[in-house]
């Protein structure tokens, strides 16, 4: 009996040690609780247990803001706040009584000279000969430059004053279109109108010379000044100037002015008669 009591002690021995076997396995093989580091520190983790280093963590991306988008520029402006403009001229320009090409040295007589200097300069001749309002047009490679409508003679040589000017008082501070529509009103006589050309383009007149519907379609007003968008534009060496002369003559009051096509004068004689030609050359 006491046999059997002593077996059945030493296996329930047995069976406690063997319990107590397998719980300690399994705390050994559990992981250790990992403890959150503190807010803003980044989180370690034991290194392997064959002793190999663990790669550090990624560094946090830095935070950027979303490109902005630029503003469009302003459109340009010139000097009255107002976008540049300027009124073409026709282009090719009307059939012309006569023309006379201007020698280089007197719109570009230094390196470097641009549109602006050309212009100066044939500003510069119209007030030494008495053409006191212009008006500036825009063409393809530069500009036009237009005198106000005078009463000339038959040998070119303009009025004195103040029949000289008095075609178009009416329109004084006008366009050249209103100018060359008070030709058509005006008394019979023979009136003149000067167009410089400066540009680096070839053109032929157009095929028929301007009548009076024609003239009352062109532009209504020039420019009181070249701006600055063009005159900053160099005088290249394929840039020329011409003198285009429109020469009108009426007959009677009851014909319309009409544009003499070839006019009775050569260009340079206009030229000459009106003072330009002299105050180009000493200018």
């Amino acid at each position: 009996m006491s046999g059997c009591r002593s077996g059945r002690w030493i296996a329930h021995a047995l069976m406690c040690a063997l319990v107590l076997a397998v719980a300690a396995g399994c705390m050994r093989a559990e992981p250790p609780a990992t403890i959150p580091p503190p807010p803003g520190e980044p989180m370690t983790t034991e290194p392997p247990r064959d002793g190999a280093p663990h790669p550090p963590p990624p560094a946090p991306e830095p935070e950027t803001e979303p490109p902005r988008a630029m503003p469009a520029p302003p459109p340009p402006k010139n000097g009255a706040g107002q976008p540049l403009a300027l009124p073409e001229f026709p282009w090719p320009p009307p059939h012309f009584s006569a023309f006379q090409l201007l020698e280089r040295a007197w719109l570009a007589p230094q390196a470097g000279a641009t549109l602006g200097s050309a212009a100066r300069h044939l500003e510069a001749a119209f007030d030494a000969a008495g053409y006191v309002e212009r008006s500036y047009y825009r063409v393809p490679g530069g500009f036009a430059l237009a005198s106000r409508a005078e009463q000339i003679h038959d040998d070119a040589s303009p009025y004195a004053l103040p029949q000289r000017w008095s075609v178009d008082e009416s329109g004084t501070g006008k366009g050249f279109a209103d100018r060359l529509r008070a030709l058509f009103n005006a008394p019979p006589g023979r009136y003149r109108v000067i167009v410089f050309v400066v540009t680096d383009q070839d053109f032929a007149a157009a095929p028929r010379a301007p009548t009076g519907p024609e003239a009352g379609a062109w532009v209504t007003s020039g420019g009181l000044r070249l701006p600055q968008a063009i005159a900053v534009q160099a005088y290249t060496p394929t840039h020329y100037t011409s003198a285009l002369i429109y020469e009108f003559e009426r007959r009677s009051t009851r014909e319309a002015a009409e544009v003499r096509t070839p006019g009775v004068a050569p260009g340079r004689v206009h030229l000459e008669k009106g003072g330009l030609w002299q105050a180009l050359a000493a200018d």
